[in-house]
């Protein structure tokens, strides 16, 4: 990936990375904010159906209240109750009494209300009024076993809201009903006359929760004491939760029950909601509002859309305006990346166009083909130097080879003219012949039969020395024998096999020369039957710094053959030992096939 495009991802990357992270910022302040916002909307909500419920409530007690102050009313219920009256008992002058007291008192109010169902005034066990828009159990029953009626004798304070409940003695009434029950206390001793009650539907209770909305998926919801649903409104469609289910709705009322901040969280159906209640004063019961998380996040997810869609669009322009940047700075770069290329390729013709200008490309630029021309003619100092060196090196190892072959064999031929041995003549013949070879006219390169006729003048020196001590045998496949090599490589491996191998063997030994052709290459094996060496030495007779010593020497002929034949031929070609102790050893000369030129 070029300079350019890696600056270009590396900015988007940073710019989207600060994106994410403003959003992931943005979503957590922006979803705390509105979630406290909605609590307190909600809140609000919730107090305005509160005050009204409590108005409603309060107008409603103020009518339950009217007994308490109406003189005749008090009259006529002293007079029941002292009389004992019960629906058994009543005479027909009674019943229209009771009549005309009812539509006195309660006529008006009842026709009046669309809210107000029915208004009676009870003994423990007679109904003393009645004006309802339901027909009247007439039966006597014990009316003081009803809550309502227990909880408006025990109240000192005013009405009692109980319900929503059926009163099993209006058996027309189908839907429950809101009742506001009181004790009416005599004016004159303050002893307890009857018990008024008020039922009410929930159309009143329904025009002031109307106020409230609930928002999708969402709810509101009048809880009573007992934790019943006095009244619900819910949005439509929303079917993840139901309050008729009494296990949906214990969770909400332990919920509620253990609620201690303005508002929490409630899993219900797989969603969450936001759950705010509060209060409602007169009734003892609970406004509930129920929003969806969803819904409240709704607004949060508008706007982080629109911050991603703002931010991809930053983004595009940004990375428009800085490839167009980064193209002019680039481009010089690109043009010396691709000349460098060029360059390591070998052409150190080429030169980077200059860029006139003082900045770092200009002046790399400008170094650069300096650089080029410098190393150009670097070049072709090293290669003249090589050369030289190559041939130093040459003649050194050449040196070293020749003194070596010299000392060795006029050793020998002493040591026969001091014994006044015979063979002092053929070993002389050989030594020369030996010596012409070697010398070969100043030439490097020999023939392989050359370079075997004169291991084998070698052998015969050798062998005539140390009677009885090795024989020797050379064998040579007859294309073989007119490839050239470079002279004097096999020799020193044979000087080896004698002095490393069968001197230090008891009894005598065997000299294997072998040279045979393989696929495009020439090996010749060359073997003895002698002590052997180790994994370890045979690993370090070749390499050139090691501490191997030669019995018979410095060890520096197999490693100079070595480098010779690598020096001239390449890392490919060389020497290798093959070898084990007690067995003997074989080393292998592998050079290139090079027909003889005529």
């Amino acid at each position: 990936m070029g300079i350019k495009n890696k600056t270009l991802l590396l900015v988007s990357l940073v710019i989207s990375f600060f994106i994410f992270v403003f959003i992931i910022v943005f979503m957590t302040i922006f979803s705390s904010r509105l979630i406290k916002e909605n609590a307190s909307y909600s809140k609000n909500l919730l107090e305005n159906v509160n005050h009204n419920l409590t108005s409603y409530f309060d107008e409603i007690s103020a009518i339950a209240n009217e007994p308490n102050y109406d003189y005749d009313l008090q009259n006529y219920l002293k007079t029941e109750k002292e009389n004992g009256g019960s629906y058994s008992s009543i005479s027909s002058s009674n019943i229209m009494r009771s009549y005309k007291m009812s539509n006195k008192m309660f006529g008006e109010e009842l026709n009046r209300r669309t809210d107000i169902t029915s208004i009676i005034i009870l003994g423990e066990r007679t109904v003393y009024l009645y004006q309802s828009v339901y027909p009247f159990w007439a039966a006597v029953r014990d009316y003081s076993e009803e809550d309502w009626y227990q909880n408006a004798i025990e109240n000192d304070e005013g009405s009692v809201v109980t319900g929503p409940q059926k009163h099993d003695f209006l058996p027309d009434n189908k839907e429950e009903q809101i009742s506001v029950s009181r004790k009416i206390i005599s004016c004159e001793d303050g002893s307890v006359l009857g018990v008024i009650l008020i039922d009410l539907n929930l159309n009143k209770i329904e025009e002031i929760c109307s106020a409230f909305y609930p928002q999708k998926e969402g709810g509101f919801c009048l809880l009573s004491k007992d934790k019943t649903v006095v009244y619900e409104k819910k949005a439509r469609g929303n079917k993840f939760y139901n309050l008729k289910d009494k296990n949906t709705l214990d969770s909400l009322n332990n919920l509620i029950v253990n609620q201690k901040q303005k508002s929490v969280h409630w899993k219900c159906g797989g969603k969450d909601y936001q759950v705010v209640t509060s209060e409602i004063e007169k009734t003892g019961w609970t406004g509930v509002s129920i929003t969806p998380m969803s819904t409240i996040n709704h607004s949060m997810y508008e706007n982080v859309a629109v911050i991603i869609v703002v931010g991809v669009s930053l983004l595009f322009l940004i990375v428009i305006v800085l490839n167009i940047c980064l193209k002019s700075i680039v481009e010089p770069i690109v043009i010396l990346a691709d000349t460098m290329d060029k360059a390591d390729g070998g052409n150190l013709d080429i030169r980077v166009p200059v860029v006139e200008s003082s900045n770092e490309i200009g002046r790399l630029s400008r170094s650069y083909n300096k650089m080029l021309d410098r190393v150009k003619l670097l070049m072709k100092q090293v290669v003249s130097e090589q050369e030289e060196k190559r041939k130093y090196e040459l003649q050194m190892l050449q040196a070293q080879i020749n003194p070596h072959f010299l000392y060795n064999t006029l050793d020998s031929i002493i040591w026969m003219a001091e014994m006044k041995d015979e063979s002092v003549v053929p070993m002389t013949e050989a030594l020369a012949k030996l010596f012409r070879i070697s010398l070969n006219k100043g030439n490097e390169f020999i023939s392989i039969r050359d370079e075997l006729e004169h291991v084998r003048n070698y052998l015969l020196i050798q062998s005539m020395r140390y009677e009885d001590k090795f024989d020797y045998r050379i064998v040579a496949d007859d294309e073989v024998l007119n490839y050239e090599t470079i002279k004097l490589i096999v020799q020193p491996l044979v000087e080896n096999c004698i002095y490393h191998g069968i001197k230090m063997k008891k009894g005598s030994g065997l000299i294997n020369i072998v040279a045979e052709q393989v696929e495009d290459d020439v090996e010749i094996r060359v073997s003895d039957n002698g002590i052997g060496m180790s994994v370890q030495l045979c690993q370090e007779v070749l390499i050139k710094d090691s501490r191997f010593v030669n019995a018979a020497g410095s060890g520096i002929g197999v490693k100079n053959v070595n480098e010779r034949i690598r020096l001239y031929f390449g890392g490919n070609y060389g020497l290798a030992y093959e070898s084990k102790l007690g067995e003997g050893t074989t080393v292998i000369i592998r050079i290139p096939k090079i027909p003889r030129k005529v």
